[in-house]
């Protein structure tokens, strides 16, 4: 029983490892350029110098051929791989890896974009006057691992497609190799916005027709484009970069701040560097997986989600994408019960980042039943193909169960400025030109010299909601649908409360409200009822616009810890009634719109002094003066309660999402809850009819 043990060992050592080796070769077999744009994260956080950190632990691996005493044993070796060559053959590609190639990778890195480094211990003087350009020499049984700088260039912004495209000049001509990788190392925005916070340069940020620029001007092809980034994983993005990589690495969902397992998957790659993109692709989603299942962030565990696309089947995805599209413009005109059954069913895909990104799920669209039932069996098995074929490899955590690998902007609520930034985003004339249609804004030229203008609806009352103001048993408000009940996606609404100590309004936050199918009404579950810490009310602001199922709803609860402003991040499970403290965020840029990735989990911040934060209603959109409760103390778990309102004075807004999630907000109505927990309405009476649209929203109402 032991010789074929010792056979099948020989099989698989003899099948990876080589005959002697071989003169070197002038092309290495990857270069690997890591464009490492610091920002905040970096900044603040030393989130750069920490992945620079991993990268310095690589090591070279021990050529083969060292680990014997004679070339008589590598040659006997040999004549065993020749007896055994058929076998080894059935081990793809792994006969080929070449002793003489295994220390062939090159790292270059640019660093910028920070207002401070701090990566001193690691012998890197990294300027923030400067661009500076680096070669990082992996560590060998002689010698420690060093990041040599090798240029320095006068400074620019990191987010002009110009300075990309320059790194991919000089890496390609001061290391020549066989494949290239790029990371993309930043804050990402998604479609919606881009990628890249160049701090130094007012938050500048670089659009997806910008980083196509880019990649076109630095003239290399890419086995692989690795974002590590938040929520880079889209079509848009893939569209965006598809004639110059094979294969892209991304996430749907946050990047944690410690991003990537940057070390692991480079030092897999050094250890086999024959890999290719597919097979690098999957190194850098099972790493991050590991990275973060070993952590104490349950946040970055459970919403984490990674991907590898095949770029040479998004054309097929797009045209797939366009059709679709193209459909829904026809529906719009002509149809609208057929376009509202398909767009409320968009406000249940997967939903991913903040909620203000408008990233969902693509394949929440490609499996959703309505597409099967409302046009053919036959579109949808396509569909659901051409979608397996372009994500070849994708995980995700607990959190985000629907995440299939690849997103789109769901862009249909947002605002002109916000459609123009998208509009340099999209690659789709078909669906830029719905958006034309469904508001205000006005679509590019070069969108109508590929297609026609969508028509305008022959009725337009088929877009409107009218409803009816009831009074529910217990005394609160509620409505029901009398006209236009298809055109709903969601409903929720916002409570606010009147300081007694300074007479302002302060926002309590979103719920959604449910239907009572007996009622036939939209109602309050439990008004009486509000999350807590220690007795005091938190501001809970949702994320996730889910009304119905057995789903985690997410929210966020904004908090002051120290001098900062961060969001301590909640899920609500509805099976259980019950609240889960995931760990704290910090927000994402107002000025840039980007996601920020800095993530923390409680046990980093344990015996810290905090306080609730209450937004004051009525300023200025992104002032956000705040009131603050009593200082508390964070700990390792934190239990989050509901308790009954105390007596007061309360303010509803009711919010009805149509099909294309914009909101019409209905009047505000004033409450009073009392000592006995019963509710009485003030001021006007709440009844009689509402028609309700979307004008107000386009005309800027917030």
């Amino acid at each position: 029983m032991f010789f074929p043990a010792v056979l099948l060992l020989l099989v698989l050592l003899c099948a990876v490892l080589p005959a002697p080796a071989e003169e070197a070769e002038e092309l290495s077999e990857w270069t690997v350029l890591i464009y490492m744009c610091g920002s905040d994260l970096e900044s603040k956080y030393s989130y750069g110098s920490e992945n620079l950190g991993e990268i310095a632990a690589v090591t070279k691996p021990k050529k083969f051929a060292e680990g014997f005493s004679s070339r008589e044993e590598l040659a006997e070796l040999d004549e065993m791989r020749t007896q055994i060559g058929e076998i080894a053959q059935s081990i793809s590609r792994m006969n080929e890896i070449s002793v003489n190639r295994r220390d062939k990778v090159h790292v270059l890195i640019e660093t910028g974009g920070a207002k401070a480094w701090h990566a001193e211990d690691l012998g890197m003087n990294i300027r923030t006057d400067r661009l500076q350009y680096w070669h990082f020499h992996a560590a060998t049984e002689e010698n420690n691992s060093t990041f040599e700088l090798k240029k320095e260039l006068p400074l620019a912004s990191m987010a002009q497609p110009e300075t990309l495209a320059e790194f991919i000049r000089w890496g390609v001509a001061a290391c020549p190799a066989e494949k290239y990788a790029l990371v993309l190392w930043s804050h990402g925005g998604g479609s919606a916005t881009g990628i890249f916070i160049d701090e130094l340069f007012g938050g500048e940020y670089m659009k997806l027709d910008a980083l196509h620029q880019a990649l076109a001007d630095g003239g290399a092809h890419f086995e692989a484009v690795i974002f590590d980034a938040c929520l880079m994983a889209n079509l848009e993005t893939a569209c965006a970069i598809r004639e110059y990589a094979g294969w892209m690495v991304a996430s749907e969902e946050l990047v944690a701040g410690k991003g990537a397992a940057i070390g692991e998957w480079l030092q897999e790659l050094y250890h086999v560097p024959d890999a290719d993109g597919r097979l690098l692709g999957r190194w850098v989603c099972d790493t991050a997986m590991i990275k973060y299942s070993n952590s104490t962030d349950k946040q970055a565990q459970e919403l984490m989600t990674w991907s590898v696309i095949n770029l040479d089947k998004i054309e097929q995805l797009k045209a797939n994408f366009d059709a679709f599209f193209a459909m829904m413009g026809v529906f719009y005109s002509r149809y609208p019960e057929m376009l509202t059954t398909f767009a409320n069913a968009a406000h249940y895909y997967e939903a991913f980042g903040t909620g203000n990104e408008n990233m969902y799920d693509l394949g929440g669209m490609m499996y959703d039943p309505v597409l099967r039932n409302s046009a053919s069996a036959a579109m949808q098995l396509v569909m659901q193909q051409v979608l397996a074929d372009a994500v070849d490899y994708c995980v995700h955590g607990t959190g985000r169960p629907q995440a299939r690998g690849i997103s789109f902007c769901l862009a249909s609520n947002f605002q002109s400025d916000q459609l123009d930034i998208y509009a340099h985003n999209c690659p789709s004339p078909q669906y830029l030109a719905l958006l034309d249609a469904v508001s205000p804004w006005e679509a590019p030229d070069w969108v109508y010299e590929q297609v026609e203008k969508v028509q305008e609806p022959a009725d337009k009352k088929a877009y409107q909601v009218t409803v009816e103001k009831r009074i529910w048993k217990n005394g609160s408000p509620a409505f029901a649908i009398l006209e236009g009940d298809m055109m709903i996606g969601s409903v929720e609404y916002n409570l606010y409360r009147l300081d007694e100590a300074t007479g302002l309004r302060t926002r309590l936050g979103d719920v959604p409200v449910v239907y009572d199918p007996d009622e036939q009404i939209f109602r309050i579950y439990d008004l009486l009822k509000w999350p807590a810490f220690d007795g005091s009310l938190c501001e809970i602001e949702l994320q996730n616009k889910v009304t119905i199922g057995d789903y985690n709803l997410l929210y966020n609860i904004p908090i002051m810890i120290d001098t900062e402003i961060m969001n301590m991040r909640v899920a609500y499970w509805f099976d259980e009634a019950e609240w889960e403290v995931l760990g704290l965020w910090e927000g994402y840029d107002n000025d840039s719109r980007q996601f920020n990735r800095n993530v923390m989990s409680l046990s980093q911040v344990a015996g810290r002094e905090y306080n609730l934060l209450y937004e004051v209603h009525g300023e200025k959109r992104g002032s956000r003066p705040y009131l603050y409760s009593p200082t508390m103390i964070m700990y390792r778990s934190m239990k989050l309660e509901e308790i009954i309102l105390p007596p007061g004075d309360y303010f509803i807004d009711f919010t009805i999402y149509d099909v294309f999630m914009r909101p019409m907000r209905m009047e505000t109505v004033e409450l009073q809850i009392m000592e006995d927990h019963t509710i009485r309405i003030l001021g006007e009476p709440w009844e009689g009819t509402e028609i309700l649209n979307a004008e107000a929203y386009y005309a800027g109402a917030e």
